[in-house]
């Protein structure tokens, strides 16, 4: 325990610093910590001088707070020789005043949540009754109030996308990636989003992003086959499928992908299946690499 002291008056800086930021838990540990290293330390002289007469201006200044005048009408003052007493006096008060602001915390975050449930019963009511532009106002305050509760827009998100929104659910999915990149589900639903307004490069190439940043998935390693397919190209329907299948090796669609894309490069609907195939032999296979 380093009782120095620089140590302790850095201390009491710290809960002087606190207490005019009205934090007067923390002003009160820093307080009751400096107490207790003067009280252990062998500080004389000058140094303890000049310690006391700042220990004293401390006590003083935390004591004029409402909180502590309403906590301690009598008051506490600093005497030398009492720092262990005085320090475990403040320590009490702390203890007392941190379960005092945990129930008020606990309390605020129900209340918080109750009005958070009510906007959104509230939004989801208009969008029942095919109100949108009343939903999105709900659904806008929401966000702007409670915009840091954990998986809010993607909830508001979906919600407006089952309604038949997509294009207002976007913007609650793009955020939702913003706040949280590492959440799947934003970058699924926004490519969902993408697809319905009919933003399909938009879509694909989101679902490449997705499939760098979470690696193979199945579903999304389809789609992008898919799309390939669409535009005839097919070396990269092809790479898609076949890591599809190494997933799932009964997914009858990317099959379904891979032999068309596979008559294409190899000559022949199963050369995906076995590049030594006659077909194959034929037409020498490529060189295939997941681009994705």
């Amino acid at each position: 325990m380093d009782t120095s002291p620089k140590t302790v008056r850095e201390h009491i800086a710290r809960s002087k610093f606190c207490t005019q930021r009205q934090d007067i838990l923390k002003s009160l540990k820093e307080l009751a910590t400096a107490l207790e290293l003067l009280a252990a330390s062998q500080i004389f002289g000058r140094e303890r001088i000049d310690i006391g007469i700042l220990m004293e201006e401390a006590v003083r200044l935390l004591m004029e707070q409402d909180m502590m005048k309403r906590s301690v009408p009598g008051g506490l003052s600093y005497a030398k020789g009492k720092e262990k007493e005085l320090a475990a006096m403040l320590k009490r008060l702390a203890a007392v005043l941190e379960g005092v602001l945990e129930k008020r915390r606990v309390e605020e975050r129900r209340r918080a949540l109750l009005e958070l449930d009510e906007l959104l019963i509230a939004a989801q009511a208009e969008l029942g009754k095919k109100e949108p532009l009343e939903a999105r106002k709900l659904f806008r305050k929401a966000m702007e109030q409670f915009g840091e509760e954990q998986g809010l827009l993607i909830d508001i998100g979906t919600r407006l996308l089952l309604a038949g929104l997509p294009g207002e659910a976007t913007e609650y999915f793009q955020k939702g990636m913003d706040a949280d990149p590492n959440d799947p589900r934003s970058y699924n639903m926004l490519i969902q989003c993408l697809e319905a307004v009919g933003d399909v490069d938009k879509a694909e190439d989101l679902m490449k992003a997705t499939l760098r940043r979470f690696g193979p998935n199945e579903g999304l390693l389809v789609r992008v086959g898919r799309g390939a397919l669409a535009r005839r190209n097919w070396d990269e329907a092809l790479n898609a499928v076949t890591v599809a299948l190494k997933i799932n090796p009964n997914n009858q669609e990317a099959h379904k992908i891979a032999s068309e894309a596979s008559t294409r490069v190899y000559g022949s609907p199963t050369g995906y299946l076995s590049t030594t195939s006659k077909s194959a032999a034929k037409a020498p296979a490529k060189e295939l690499k997941i681009d994705i």
